[in-house]
């Protein structure tokens, strides 16, 4: 992600993607930029982070777009070149198309925005920990079966290696780094790999070690069947 003005370690939820205008267009006259504003809302419903997109702003000079950043800031992310049509029938449908092909960088900016909210790990509980690993690797999940960028999963997958450091200083015992190098993989059984490995973690939490044996069995015959 080209975030141009703004940190992406402090997010401020409100961002502006450009994309600036390969060559002149009728339609377009002298505009250079096509803007959108997205901002998230700082309020979450049932987990689920909550973007108003609003229409996009033709705007003529990047020294414009950066002075709106600066004065209210917003943070600034700047898209690909984009190649305009000489006939658009549709803009609305030309901008959604452009959207589209961003999302990847979108969806960075949401993960990067709540990480920022979440309370230092260090605070959490074994059990907060552990809720958290369950709800990463199904955010990971997701993003492998809608295909995703490399880039985003891999930072998700930065974010399980880095709770597997905090799990271990809390009690040993919880092999997450045998599933983080599959849970990238397409295969549909990995869903049922990631249940079973929730399943353990509280098992060995709660020291039922029985359970803990037999979900491991389970858990291996998956892991014999699948390909290289």
């Amino acid at each position: 992600m080209k975030l141009i003005y703004g940190d992406i370690k402090n997010p401020t939820g409100n961002a502006i993607i450009f994309w600036v205008l390969k060559k002149k267009s009728k339609l377009f006259k002298s505009a250079k930029i096509l803007a959108s504003n997205f901002v998230i809302s700082a309020l979450q419903l049932k987990n689920e982070t909550l973007v108003v997109n609003f229409p996009p702003v033709l705007i003529e000079r990047y020294e414009d777009l950066m002075k709106i950043a600066e004065t209210n800031h917003i943070d600034l992310i700047k898209g690909e070149g984009i190649e305009l049509p000489d006939d658009i029938n549709d803009f609305n449908q030309f901008y959604r198309d452009q959207i589209d092909k961003h999302n990847d960088t979108i969806t960075e900016y949401l993960i990067a925005y709540k990480e920022k909210n979440q309370p230092p790990r260090e605070t959490k509980s074994l059990p907060q920990l552990i809720n958290l690993v369950g709800e990463t690797m199904e955010s990971v999940r997701r993003l492998v079966k809608d295909k995703k960028s490399h880039h985003t999963i891999q930072v998700k997958i930065k974010m399980l290696e880095d709770i597997q450091e905090d799990l271990d200083k809390e009690m040993k015992g919880f092999d997450l780094h045998n599933i983080i190098h599959l849970i990238d993989r397409p295969d549909a059984v990995i869903d049922r790999l990631v249940d079973l490995y929730k399943k353990k973690f509280f098992a060995i939490f709660l020291e039922n070690y029985e359970q803990a044996d037999i979900l491991k069995r389970e858990i291996n015959k998956i892991k014999k069947s699948l390909s290289p």
